[in-house]
């Protein structure tokens, strides 16, 4: 995309830009140096003018201003969009409505997650303590986790991959207390031997497997997040 913009040029640069501007339209052939040498400028200020006006470079100038076609390149997207555009392309609501229906039941909540994963964990607490009356806690301990857990307790794990760190202690400490289990992983793992009651796959479609655990973007947790408070409130689709 080019977007010309001279609104902002100095008093040199619309004089150099005026010149420049009349001769490629007769000479799409300039060259930078030669342009430079025509306005008694130097190239790296006819290529900052020229990037400044909006175009990428200095042929991009030329084949404008001379009034022929501009061939843009197309961006490539990185693999992390194509992932994202996937994903929210096989969106299922019908998982908000699922994970809802089981946040309803508890009085209390404890959402928990470790590195990045803990920062999603933070602001989905802060999220749903402005849309329930529910008590919410945030925890990255164990040890404070499994203290706060009773039976009226839904522990709610935030994890990617589930690799980042073994769950099993966590879990058993809190299934001694009453508390329930929910396991919100962005990737599919087999969790075949999890203690966890309910276990939600967010993605079908996998990070970079070269990437560990805590290098992964948080991203689907923060639409996950979002959908589910819109759903809350009463603006999510059921």
């Amino acid at each position: 995309m080019i977007k010309l913009d001279t609104n902002h040029l100095t008093k040199l640069e619309e004089e150099v830009h005026g010149k420049l501007s009349d001769v490629v339209a007769t000479n799409d052939k300039l060259k930078i140096i030669d342009a430079a040498e025509l306005c008694e400028v130097s190239p790296s200020k006819v290529s900052k003018l020229v990037r400044k006006l909006g175009f990428d470079n200095f042929k991009q100038y030329k084949l404008y201003f001379s009034g022929q076609q501009i061939n843009l390149e197309k961006q490539k997207k990185s693999n992390e969009i194509e992932r994202l555009m996937q994903f929210l392309e096989n969106f299922d609501p019908a998982l908000i409505d699922d994970f809802v229906s089981v946040f309803q039941k508890y009085k209390k909540v404890i959402i928990y997650g470790l590195g990045p994963s803990f920062i999603s964990a933070e602001y989905f607490a802060y999220k749903l303590t402005v849309v329930t009356n529910k008590n919410i806690t945030v925890a990255q301990s164990e040890d404070f986790a499994s203290r706060l857990a009773d039976e009226d307790t839904l522990l709610i794990v935030l994890s990617v991959t589930g690799k980042f760190s073994s769950f099993e202690n966590l879990f058993t400490e809190t299934k001694q207390n009453g508390a329930d289990i929910m396991l919100i992983l962005e990737e599919y793992v087999n969790t075949l031997n999890s203690m966890a009651d309910y276990i939600f796959y967010l993605s079908k479609f996998n990070q970079d497997n070269s990437l560990l655990p805590f290098e992964k973007t948080r991203t689907v947790f923060f639409i996950f997040i979002e959908e589910v408070i819109a759903r809350i409130s009463g603006g999510g689709a059921r």
